[in-house]
């Protein structure tokens, strides 16, 4: 996914599509000098969780003084978010308050781009393969982050590991699996074990692996020890100090819409994340992180750690939620999060805003959001996200009144999606759907969630918060 504020070399390399392998990404580096050389990385890879795993290890590097690159994938609302410097405790405070603080900038961005354009010629003149696009923005970023003299960098993988373009890291601090599960089967293998395989290939020799238990809800036993198996078996080939972490032993202490405070080997922290993955993907980064920096670090890095469009909260005082809920498992993870905030079930009816892609499994999506919803509806507005794959309004409308109609919500005359069927809306401006709702939120002191795909949120984002900082300027 690119902008239009991206360097146009980079918005027309997606035309060169997804290739895995690391020729062409060693061969572009080899041109600009190995930069990836010179870099001290924290290596992530993994099915689920990896940006915000991510994230909490750069908070915890900065709360400890350091200048730390970040490099995640793909953006909510900006090209440039996915290339990011925090300069120490300061710079993360910053970027608490300004989501822009710390990326890189438009000059510095089209300067380096083209630099590697000019090295992208030297191959294609010497008969080598153009780059994909995903390789032409790592190499940027290594360039970025060699030049600004960056004490760490944490790195997230695009897609598996073994033959990501980042795995060129020839010896990391450490690497991180975060949890696994079926996605990318086209490319990553059919079997759990097949994709903990290509994961595990960020593994280097010697360098010490920590990984999240492969006991997950949406696979078996058996797969889950195949899986751990072959994070072990390739741990011992590359004689790397392998540590797997539970998935319970962050152990929530309590929660609100402020954050999470639970507990971690005897220590209090608090995160202001919301969901109980969050805690065990905060108990992965404090494990990989427990030699690295103080204990003071890890508790203010987690504290003060952000990761936008996942269970976001806005606001408080309506309070106005944004999540990339854009699966079966996500609308499970919302309706969760709804059901353990108490706050939330004693506010007036609520907006609901939706979109999601058609590709998804929509019908199991809404079934889930029909049964399992249990604060108070007042309107629900379904929109299309402005992408391709993108499921038009009134047909999500018309399949959420299907379901409703069949299920078990019309029935109950308690559940809270009763009489819902009176209150659908539909409009295909995602955009102009968000302002008008979140007016008849703020008029009614109503809460706004708004779920589904990430490209929704990346595209209404700025019209939420930014609508809301105006009403909080007027009053």
């Amino acid at each position: 996914m690119i902008d239009s504020s991206a360097p146009v070399f980079l918005q027309t390399a997606n035309r060169f599509g997804i290739k895995l392998g690391l020729s062409r990404m060693q061969a572009l580096l080899a041109k600009l000098g190995d930069p990836h050389k010179d870099l001290r990385a924290v290596h992530i890879a993994g099915t689920n969780g990896k940006g915000s795993v991510s994230a909490y290890c750069a908070a915890m590097l900065a709360c400890d003084g350091h200048k730390v690159g970040l490099y995640t994938s793909p953006f909510l609302e900006r090209f440039s978010e996915r290339i990011r410097i925090l300069n120490g405790k300061e710079g993360l405070l910053a970027w608490e308050k300004d989501d822009r603080y710390g990326e890189i900038g438009k000059d510095d961005l089209e300067r380096l781009s083209a630099i590697v354009e000019q090295a992208v010629a030297q191959l294609l003149k010497e008969g080598e393969e153009h780059p994909t696009e995903f390789e032409l923005v790592t190499a940027v970023a290594f360039l970025y982050f060699r030049e600004k003299h960056c004490d760490y960098v944490v790195l997230e993988t695009g897609l598996g590991g073994r033959l990501d373009s980042t795995n060129v890291i020839e010896k990391p601090v450490c690497s991180l699996i975060t949890a696994l599960g079926y996605d990318h089967m086209d490319r990553l293998g059919n079997t759990l074990s097949e994709i903990a395989g290509e994961k595990g290939g960020i593994i280097k020799e010697g360098c010490p692996v920590f990984a999240m238990d492969t006991n997950q809800a949406a696979v078996t036993a058996a797969e889950a020890g195949q899986a751990r198996a072959k994070l072990e078996e390739i741990a011992r080939e590359k004689h790397a100090p392998l540590t797997f972490v539970g998935n319970d032993e962050a152990k929530k202490i309590r929660s609100d819409l402020s954050g999470q405070t639970f507990s971690f080997d005897g220590t209090e922290y608090t995160t202001p994340m919301h969901g109980a993955y969050q805690l065990s993907n905060a108990g992965l980064a404090l494990r990989a992180m427990q030699d690295l920096v103080s204990g003071q670090a890890r508790n203010e890095g987690l504290l003060h750690t952000r990761w936008k469009g996942r269970l976001e909260v806005v606001t408080e005082d309506l309070p106005i939620i944004l999540d990339g809920a854009h699966n079966p498992q996500g609308i499970t993870v919302f309706c969760d999060f709804l059901e353990d905030t108490k706050e939330l079930k004693r506010c007036r009816p609520c907006e609901l805003i939706m979109g999601v892609m058609a590709d998804k499994d929509v019908k199991k999506m809404l079934s889930i959001l029909a049964e399992r919803w249990c604060v108070p509806i007042g309107r629900i507005t379904f929109v299309r996200p402005e992408q391709t794959r993108a499921m038009q309004a009134d047909a999500l409308k018309s399949a959420f009144d299907e379901v409703l109609r069949e299920g078990k919500a019309f029935y109950n005359s308690q559940s809270c999606m009763y009489n819902a069927r009176e209150k659908l809306a539909s409009i295909d401006d995602a955009t102009e759907a968000c302002r008008i709702a979140l007016d008849r939120a703020v008029k009614n002191r109503s809460p706004l969630y708004v779920i589904g795909s990430l490209y929704l949120l990346g595209q209404v984002r700025e019209t939420i918060v930014s609508g809301w900082q105006k009403i909080q300027e007027k009053t």
